[in-house]
């Protein structure tokens, strides 16, 4: 349901990247929050309402990168160049959650503040983007 809600939204009312905003943001909100979950029920309802925000977010990135392109015939060269960024992410991510978690003494705080803190630096990067390709105004993309 994260990923046929939110493509349905964007499609119909806001446009990609005008719906990948809120999500990313609530990804993030949500990643703060965890770190005052701390029983086995919380852990679940956790695991289900970020699991739909970060589904979310996963299913509108490429369309709202192709949002951004206005010539098309450059849209599947900035997708590659994309998903080449995030295969670094990929790739970098779980040693640095090990090391943050090993820092730490095998608790989770630190690697869970690096991981909202970086959706906070992403949803900023899409707002800058969304700004950059549009201003202001309330338009949908």
């Amino acid at each position: 349901m994260g990923r046929i809600i939110p493509g349905i939204i964007a499609d119909r009312f806001l446009g990609p990247l005008n719906t990948i905003i809120p999500f990313t943001s609530g990804c993030a909100i949500l990643l703060y929050c965890w770190v005052a979950v701390d029983s086995t029920a919380g852990v679940y309802v956790f695991a289900c309402v970020y699991g739909f925000v970060a589904a979310g977010v996963q299913s509108l990135w490429p369309a709202g990168l192709s949002s951004l392109t206005l010539d098309l015939k450059k849209a599947g060269v900035r997708i590659g160049m994309g998903f080449t960024l995030v295969s670094i992410a990929c790739l970098t991510g779980p040693p640095l959650g090990g090391a943050l978690i090993n820092a730490d003494h095998g608790d989770y705080i630190y690697a869970q503040a690096w991981a909202a803190s970086s959706l906070v630096l992403g949803t900023l990067i899409l707002i800058i983007a969304r700004w950059a390709r549009i201003g202001f105004r309330v338009e949908r993309i």
